[in-house]
């Protein structure tokens, strides 16, 4: 019985027979950055209150939620494990970095308009992609875990 493919199934098996390992160092190399810019952003809180105002419980939260966020979804980009929803967890922090990285770049180096914006760009364009054909993902597919019980 054939059933309906999704629009993300599709792309799924375009990209597996195309095999295009430069989408695949882009992810990876995409995926370590943002490791790069949630421990960039951890190691100096300090700068916060200068980019988003004076210290309250909410900022506090936010910080912490950016920094696990960041960091948990880089690794997962960079090994193409559940990359989609790993990005879907990114966007809010990246719809965030977009609007305040005028501010950011006087404090923080490495950051402002154009990076935040790049980085959104990529975070949409492997929401649509997928982890491809070097990944995760693709190794679970095709090798299903087996059950011994």
């Amino acid at each position: 019985m054939k059933t309906e493919q999704t629009l993300f199934e599709k792309i799924d098996e375009w990209a597996e027979q195309r095999k295009m390992y430069p989408i695949d160092i882009l992810r990876i190399l995409f995926g370590i950055f943002i490791i790069w810019k949630g421990y960039q952003f951890g190691e100096k809180p300090e700068t916060i209150p200068l980019v988003m105002g004076r210290f309250t419980f909410l900022e506090i939260f936010l910080v912490v939620y950016i920094v696990i966020v960041q960091i948990a979804a880089g690794i997962l980009i960079m090994v193409g494990l559940i990359s989609r929803t790993a990005i879907i967890c990114l966007l809010p922090i990246l719809i965030g970095a977009v609007i305040y990285s005028t501010r950011a770049a006087v404090v923080l180096p490495y950051t402002g308009e154009s990076w935040a914006v790049i980085c959104f760009l990529l975070s949409l364009f492997f929401l649509a992609y997928g982890s491809g054909f070097f990944s995760c993902d693709l190794y679970y597919r095709k090798h299903p875990p087996v059950s011994h019980i």
